[in-house]
């Protein structure tokens, strides 16, 4: 490495470029600016630590809606869903673990920081794709399901509603009296 000569009084200590403090702030003013942007950096801290809690408390009340529309509506088929997309939505709300990967090349190798978290996200993604790609094929099957049953009874009615007109309130009259034959007997059976 070369050494530039820095002239007379220069001792070998002395770097090529050296610094010079700005004295145009008295050591008070120095202070005061000094605590001036602790001030605002702990600002900023507490407002983006306060972002990041409603952010969290939103996608856990979507998190906590959508499993109890999906377990109403389907019963307890759904919960393998709702369990579903509460681990899809953990994850959107975990995803501050993939910013504080750095990967760097040092010494011609490539290393990365934090890789445990890294392995922890990429695991917790497929086991929540897995979980929603079973919830969603049982959700599947429970609609085409619904739909069959569906199609069956609308079916019945519409045979139902091909008889003839005497044929039909036959049916309606005999029905009638099962149902009174079942009622008399259960309130027969509570007498005695």
């Amino acid at each position: 490495m070369r050494n530039f000569e820095l002239g007379d009084g220069a001792d070998e200590n002395t770097q090529n470029y050296p610094t010079q403090e700005d004295n145009a702030f008295t050591p008070d003013e120095q202070e005061a600016i000094k605590q001036y942007k602790e001030n605002l950096t702990r600002k900023l801290t507490k407002n983006r630590s306060v972002l990041k809690g409603l952010e969290t408390s939103f996608w856990g009340i979507t998190s906590y809606s959508i499993a109890k529309f999906v377990i109403l509506t389907s019963g307890t088929q759904g919960v393998g869903l709702a369990i579903a997309a509460s681990l899809l939505i953990n994850q959107i709300t975990n995803r501050d673990l993939i910013e504080g990967i750095n990967i760097n090349r040092r010494d011609g190798q490539w290393e990365a920081d934090n890789m445990g978290k890294l392995i922890k996200f990429t695991f917790s993604t497929l086991v929540s794709a897995f979980v929603i790609w079973s919830a969603l094929g049982n959700f599947i099957n429970i609609v085409n399901s619904s739909r069959a049953t569906y199609d069956q009874l609308q079916g019945a009615a519409n045979s139902f509603n091909k008889l003839p007109e005497e044929r039909q309130n036959m049916i309606i009259v005999a029905g009638g009296l099962v149902i009174l034959a079942g009622i008399y007997t259960i309130i027969d059976t509570k007498r005695r």
